[in-house]
């Protein structure tokens, strides 16, 4: 710890948004945090959904957090963390933040198979366990990549339609059924694992299982 880092601390105990670490294990409060839009974003969904956030020195805060902004409710998923240093001390943490657009998602996995008699002939119908249910995510439909420019949004470079963000811990697998509201299912196609540190990357198409 420096004198720099404390101070910084403090400032944001005046200035910034206090903020809970939402953990199964059990939240985390009494931080603060400096919430920004960038300036280099420009369309209203980016701005919508994109933050600059900078945290103290000694924040819990990692990426895979969900963070809530305690005075408006909004949840945010946490998807870099990065030191700034000064005399060889961390005095803050810069992270980005993307805002969790489904709050109560459902995580299922295919657990065996069930005769459904419930037309004129027998046939097998999948059976599911709930792997997690209020699952705070991000998912992108597709009016994000209708209305992008690749040159000039750099906020969700890199995001394509019908993908799911959310937290590693949660576990998910290919074949998963995702369910972010009621009456609408996807299958999860595929998982990216290393675009962003400790989050889940799912490439999702309509279940029809």
């Amino acid at each position: 710890m420096s004198d720099i880092g404390e101070d910084l601390k403090e400032a944001l105990e005046e200035v910034g948004a206090a903020y809970t670490i939402i953990r199964e294990s059990g939240n985390i409060s009494g931080e603060y945090g400096l919430l920004e839009h960038s300036a280099q974003v420009t369309k209203p969904i980016t701005i919508e959904h994109f933050r600059r956030f900078t945290a103290p020195y000694d924040t819990q805060a990692i990426t895979g957090d969900v963070v809530e902004i305690d005075e408006t409710g909004v949840r945010f998923l946490a998807t870099n963390r990065i030191s700034d240093m000064f005399e060889n001390a961390i005095y803050q943490y810069d992270m980005v933040l993307y805002k969790c657009n489904v709050a109560s998602g459902e995580l299922f996995r295919p657990s065996g198979e069930t005769w459904d008699d419930s037309t004129d002939q027998y046939h097998k119908t999948p059976t599911w366990e709930t792997i997690k249910d209020n699952c705070d995510a991000m998912q992108v439909a597709s009016l994000y990549g209708n209305d992008l420019d690749a040159d000039n949004e750099i906020a969700l470079m890199g995001l394509r339609n019908d993908e799911v963000l959310l937290p590693h811990s949660v576990g998910a697998r290919v074949l998963d059924r995702w369910r972010p509201a009621s009456g609408e299912y996807y299958m999860v196609s595929k998982i990216e694992t290393r675009r962003y540190p400790d989050i889940d990357v799912m490439s999702v198409e309509e279940d029809n299982r």
